[in-house]
């Protein structure tokens, strides 16, 4: 069976819908298990709690806009679809080695004798940015990459990737924000 030129742009986009339905789901999951380890580490605080959440943000977003200048600024169109699989494999590994970070920094924290909130905060929070930012900006590179790899292999249907790879990764981040209520 011949597929239509269409068919197979039909299939291409619903396969980067599922991957980034997935990411989507997977980054909020992430987020949220993060938090609840970097809570269990560094203490239970409405602080706590801004520190994680300013650096998953502030690394999502280094993370587009340094794929995005990587992008405009060099050669890597004929990558793209490479790079984005490396992307998501490296936000597939920090699953295994944020825990481990997060242990060490405390562990490391531990051993000073941090008495007041205004050295203890700012020392946890560079340590949870060292920790989570470069993982986070994995995350934001993925939707830059994933649309010029589209504008690459599909070129029709570069015009309305992002909001198709947006929509994917809001429905999946939503189920991932209701997946630890149902699985814990």
């Amino acid at each position: 069976m011949i597929l239509s030129q269409r068919s197979v742009t039909q299939l291409s986009m619903r396969w980067f819908f599922l991957f980034f339905f997935v990411s989507g789901f997977c980054s909020l999951l992430y987020e949220v298990v993060w938090l609840r380890l970097a809570m269990a580490k560094f203490g239970v605080t409405s602080a706590l709690l801004s520190i994680v959440l300013s650096m998953f943000m502030a690394g999502l977003g280094l993370g587009a806009w340094g794929s995005g200048r990587l992008i405009r600024n060099s050669g890597f169109d004929r990558q793209a679809l490479r790079l984005y699989a490396l992307a998501e494999l490296l936000i597939g590994t920090s699953a295994l080695l944020v825990p481990l970070e997060l242990a060490w920094g405390r562990s490391l924290l531990a051993q000073f004798s941090l008495s007041s909130s205004a050295i203890y905060y700012p020392a946890s929070g560079i340590w949870i940015g060292l920790t989570l930012i470069p993982w986070c900006a994995c995350m934001g590179a993925t939707i830059p990459l994933a649309m010029l790899a589209i504008r690459n292999s599909i070129p029709t249907e570069s015009q309305r990737s992002f909001s198709f790879l947006y929509l994917a990764n809001v429905l999946g981040a939503f189920l991932g924000a209701l997946g630890p209520a149902v699985l814990v």
